[in-house]
């Protein structure tokens, strides 16, 4: 059966979304959160607002083998209704505290402006490639409480968090299997490391121990960040939702105001609020939600761009990746964006702010990591394993940067930031590598060009040549890790050699 089509690759390194809770059969619809309610959104500069239940008295919390809601306890459905329309710098009327689930309209943010092109000059780095002693697959990768880094292992055989100290040593930690593995990865507040996976929350301590609670409403979950109120926030791609949990395990969940935004990447600003991408072209958005649930929406200038991982910058602004615009977005805390084009056309996937004062990103097709200094100017590295695929980025706990290869098994370390290195920024443009249409293929990540909502263009399954994913060429695909939407649930058919969602326009 062929699944719904959602997001772009985190790309295995992004991936789901999760909520909605009760003691029996949880619910998409009805009051408030937690039966609360906030009573209305609040004028905010910029745009519209929407009122959003926030927890109340009750909750409820995963025991083991169920949500426990306690007495008398409500059973939280979506957030509140939206409020109107709000016009630039002027907010829209809050919605009802314990409203339905469907968004009021937002209102747009300020003007956005729209930068050229950026070539630029950079330093020269020095990149260090640790190879895995397992097939891992990497994903998304972070600096742990304990001073190590962890990744995701985005295959399945096994699912799996792994734990690497700076000197490059693993330990691998098995999680349990789902069709995809791991996908987003937070360092969390209580010294653990949390994770999101299919249809549930995770996190692993500095010794490796487990613990896994199923996603009320058995949801998808994708980014995580470390927030508000010492819970951990994710996003819930599929169920259009911004949600919380505890490190004790009570989730609470916000309707996100945009039908079908999917919301994706998630990071605090500097305002201490939550902020998120929408990906979906029905949302093309960067959201910013108030930690008791009020949103605000600012539309991203180039539709359907495709906006994956955000993150928040040195220059206190907050930067953001649009797949298929090939751009890097910078938007204020005020909501004023602006779009900086990636000299190679690469397609930016995750995105950090470094320790150096500038912004890193990864570019999954170009095999390049990049660097944007806070007025645009870009460089890009070339990574020394041909097409590794660089999957995660962070900052480690020594101030040097490391990033995931998911095809070169490796974990890459780039010292010599601000200059001192070997390897000079320059690369060539995209339609001048491999992997473009006409290209030699076997699997379907190794096309990049067209950059549909789930990756790239598709390996023929007659011609196994990369062509357009808008031919409707079912692609080929030998593993479900070498799907482009592995993250977001898409599996391959042993026997047909398909993904579920690369058939373009299948829905």
């Amino acid at each position: 059966m062929m699944k719904r089509q959602v997001w772009a690759p985190w790309l295995v390194a992004l991936g789901f979304a999760v909520v909605g809770c009760g003691s029996s059969t949880p619910s998409d619809s009805g009051g408030g959160n937690n039966g609360g309610g906030n009573s209305g959104g609040t004028v905010a500069p910029g745009g519209g607002t929407r009122g959003g239940g926030s927890s109340g008295a009750g909750g409820c919390t995963w025991v083991g083998t169920g949500w426990d809601c306690g007495s008398g306890a409500p059973t939280p459905g979506t957030a509140g209704s939206g409020g109107s329309a709000g016009k630039p710098d002027a907010g829209g009327s809050g919605g009802k505290p314990d409203g339905g689930g469907s968004g009021g309209a937002p209102g747009t943010g300020g003007s956005p402006g729209i930068a050229g092109s950026q070539g630029g000059d950079g330093p020269s780095i020095s990149i260090m490639e640790f190879l895995i002693p397992t097939s891992s697959e990497p994903g998304a990768i972070v600096a742990g409480p304990d001073g190590n880094l962890w990744f995701n292992n985005q295959t399945t055989g096994p699912s799996a968090i792994s734990r690497m100290t700076t000197a490059g040593v693993f330990t691998r930690f098995n999680t349990t299997v789902t069709n995809i593995g791991p996908v987003g990865i937070a360092a969390g507040p209580d010294g653990n490391v949390w994770y999101t996976k299919q249809q549930g929350v995770g996190f692993v301590t500095p010794a490796g121990a487990k613990t896994e609670r199923g996603a009320p409403g058995g949801r998808d979950t994708a980014g995580i960040t470390s927030g508000p109120g010492g819970n951990l926030w994710f996003t819930e791609p599929i169920g259009n939702r911004i949600a919380s949990t505890s490190p004790a395990g009570m989730f609470t969940e916000y309707m996100v105001p945009t039908p079908n935004g999917g919301p994706l990447g998630i990071t605090v600003g500097p305002d201490g609020n939550l902020w998120f991408t929408e990906q979906h072209s029905a949302g093309n958005k960067i959201g910013r939600m108030t930690p008791t649930g009020t949103f605000t929406e600012f539309p991203i200038p180039t539709p359907a761009s495709n906006a994956f991982a955000i993150t928040s910058g040195p220059d206190g602004n907050l930067w953001f990746t649009e797949q298929d615009a090939h751009k890097i977005g910078r938007i204020t805390p005020a909501g004023v964006i602006t779009e900086f084009v990636i000299p190679s056309g690469g397609f930016p996937g995750p995105i950090v702010g470094g320790p150096d004062g500038n912004v890193w990103f990864a570019e999954f097709s170009s095999n390049t990591i990049g660097r944007i200094t806070p007025t645009g100017v870009i460089a890009e590295y070339a990574i020394p394993t041909p097409r590794s695929v660089p999957t995660g980025i962070c900052v480690g706990p020594d101030k040097n940067i490391y990033f995931t290869e998911l095809d070169g098994n490796k974990v890459g370390k780039i010292t010599n930031l601000t200059g001192g290195g070997n390897i000079a920024p320059g690369v060539k443009p995209v339609d001048s590598m491999p992997g473009t249409m006409g290209s030699p293929c076997v699997d379907d990540t190794d096309c990049i060009d067209a950059g549909k909502a789930c990756g790239g263009d598709v390996c023929s399954s007659k011609t196994k040549t990369c062509v357009s994913a808008t031919l409707q060429d079912p692609g080929t695909c030998s593993a479900t890790a070498k799907c482009w939407c592995a993250a977001q649930g898409a599996t391959c058919d042993a026997a047909a050699k398909h993904c579920s969602f690369t058939t373009f326009g299948v829905r």
